[in-house]
């Protein structure tokens, strides 16, 4: 019996490690995206689709944007999302704080590449400020797996610019940080092994958005950028996602230069999750998300 265990063992972790081509893994990513709400979201918020330029956006109970309005940027390293973990995440922080919500749908690859993403988020910021949607009440930048990396890149450039109103607060579930997947204290700091079909995966996705541009850039990747005069910023991630090391240096990075942050590692896996995970864990994650989103939105 022991060495039929030892095969079958020695036989699965050979089949784990196969290549699954991007043929396979890019369009099975890209099928899992939900462009609107999940009937549970539907049901508890009003539901408005709304081309802002070029960028397909859905509000969450737009009615309420003079309570605050969340702009969201969905997961999906770039060539797919929202998932349903997108919408359910943004519908209980809508609901938690009594504010609008806002997904960006940002066009993706392969058809779209760098720097669609942040050009179509700029543009849809752009728009609400110069209708006074951004003006009338404080809001809060949010994003999940590529788009929590993107979102910290957005604050960024709008301190910069200064002629948009600047988010209150930015909270980042997960963000990808490194596109070049360079860090490779996964399997140190976690104890576990190493995921090669999403790095696999993840590595395909990033060629495909970023084109010609070097993955290092730091548009594309905010691990290499100086983010300096940020607001208040909430960085969570589980301690088995790919991007666990990145986010925490980029947690030192933020506080050397001052940036007011909150941390949270969660047990188990949060990023590039399809659909929202739930237990005691993520609950806890939640509330504190929620009570630094209502402070930021002063409610």
């Amino acid at each position: 019996m022991g060495r039929i265990r030892d095969a079958v063992v020695t036989g699965a972790r050979t089949v784990s490690r196969i290549p699954i081509p991007s043929v396979v893994s890019l369009p099975a990513l890209r099928e899992a995206r939900r462009a609107l709400p999940p009937g549970d979201v539907q049901k508890r918020h009003g539901v408005e689709v709304e081309m802002i330029g070029r960028t397909r956006c859905v509000w969450l109970d737009g009615h309420r944007a003079d309570q605050g309005v969340i702009v969201h940027l969905h997961g999906g390293a770039f060539v797919s999302g929202p998932f349903a973990s997108d919408w359910a995440w943004l519908s209980r922080q809508a609901e938690a704080r009594g504010c609008a919500a806002l997904m960006v749908d940002y066009r993706t690859a392969p058809d779209h590449q760098h720097p669609i993403a942040l050009d179509d988020t700029e543009a849809v910021l752009d728009a609400l400020a110069a209708d006074g949607r951004l003006a009338a009440a404080p809001w809060v930048l949010s994003g999940q797996h590529a788009g929590g990396g993107l979102a910290l890149t957005v604050a960024h450039r709008l301190r910069e610019r200064g002629d948009v109103p600047a988010p209150v607060a930015v909270v980042a579930v997960s963000p990808w940080l490194d596109m070049e997947l360079a860090n490779a204290g996964i399997t140190e700091t976690t104890g576990q092994a190493d995921p090669v079909h999403e790095r696999r995966l993840l590595r395909d996705a990033a060629r495909s958005y970023a084109g010609r541009t070097d993955l290092a850039d730091p548009l594309l990747s905010p691990l290499h950028a100086q983010l300096t005069g940020l607001p208040p910023v909430h960085l969570s991630v589980g301690t088995k996602d790919l991007f666990l090391s990145e986010v925490r240096i980029v947690r030192l990075q933020l506080e050397e230069e001052g940036v007011a942050v909150t941390y949270r590692e969660v047990a188990g896996k949060l990023g590039l999750q399809w659909f929202p995970r739930r237990g005691e864990d993520i609950d806890r994650l939640h509330r504190e998300q929620a009570a630094v989103i209502g402070r930021a939105l002063g409610r």
